[in-house]
């Protein structure tokens, strides 16, 4: 399956519009009255969709802590976990209420954020809600630069990973290469999609299947062995969201017990709080989207 056929596999089924991220300034659907109740809302059974960024055990052990919070602060709520296979079925979980809350990754927030959902916090990790992608290799292997990738295989996460797919392509085409874009074939280098999560793309490097890796904060290669050829300018992380029906009360309430959630709740998880979304910081994220490709015709066309 060439690119150009997976993007539109992981993303064909969803539309995504081409404006401005959502402010969460739309009009409200009321369940019931302005003033419903998380538990109201939700039947006391709140469903959180879960990317796919690693396995569904590892995931539902991460997010244990934060669920536990989370209903520790709505009486008669249940939090359940709802792992998804790929990038479109989270979408598609939140933007048709199969689940009422998500957590989106950057680019996959941006794709989404013209579904109507509603962004209520922002993942942050150590003090920041924003992270980086690297670009690394062996330090056995005399690369130095970006440049000396030349005609060498790298390891991405998939095409739709903002830091282990979208942002390293963007860091070598600024660096002049060819890299076929999301849709396309390289022609400076050989890419391989580990199709999974960071440390598979990692562990392709360090077992030597390939002389590079693409991957984000969450995953970083114990020792001297692997060394950082390239690190990106800040990106956005995540973004907690929730259906486009979610009245104003039930958004604020989970958005303010989301900023209180203690760091000893997480301490399992990748992230270690959440903070203020802003619309702002995410066009980067959208900027580089276009570049590539990624709009509403170029889907609809391959869909």
């Amino acid at each position: 399956m060439n690119r150009r056929t997976y993007v539109a596999a992981v993303a064909g089924a969803v539309m995504v519009g081409a404006g401005c991220l959502a402010d969460d300034t739309g009009d409200d659907a009321v369940v019931g009255s302005e003033d419903v109740t998380v538990a109201e809302w939700s039947g006391g059974d709140l469903e959180f969709g879960l990317p796919p960024f690693q396995d569904a055990e590892e995931l539902e052990r991460e997010y244990a802590g934060l669920f536990a919070w989370l209903e520790d602060g709505f009486e008669g709520v249940e939090v359940t976990g709802v792992p998804t296979t790929d990038y479109s079925s989270v979408i598609e979980s939140v933007a048709n209420g199969h689940t009422e809350l998500a957590n989106l990754s950057p680019l996959i927030y941006v794709m989404a954020a013209d579904e109507g959902i509603h962004p209520l916090a922002v993942n942050e990790l150590h003090g920041k809600s924003s992270y980086h992608a690297y670009i690394a290799t062996r330090a056995d292997t005399g690369i130095d630069s970006l440049a000396d990738l030349e005609g060498t295989r790298i390891a991405m996460v998939d095409p739709l990973s903002t830091s282990g797919g979208l942002f390293p392509l963007y860091m070598l085409e600024e660096a002049g290469f060819d890299t076929g874009g999301v849709d396309g074939e390289p022609t400076d280098l050989e890419i391989e999609w580990t199709l999974s999560g960071h440390g598979a793309a990692l562990a392709a490097l360090e077992e030597g299947h390939v002389d590079a890796a693409a991957y984000g904060d969450f995953q970083h290669p114990d020792g001297d062995e692997i060394v950082t050829v390239a690190e990106s300018e800040p990106i956005p992380l995540a973004a907690a969201v929730a259906t486009p029906d979610t009245p104003e009360s039930v958004r604020a309430a989970l958005t303010e017990r989301l900023y209180e959630t203690p760091e000893e709740s997480l301490e399992e998880h990748m992230v270690t709080g959440f903070s203020e979304y802003d619309p702002a910081d995410y066009e980067i994220v959208r900027e580089i989207a276009d570049e590539f490709g990624l709009s509403v015709s170029d889907l609809d066309a391959e869909e």
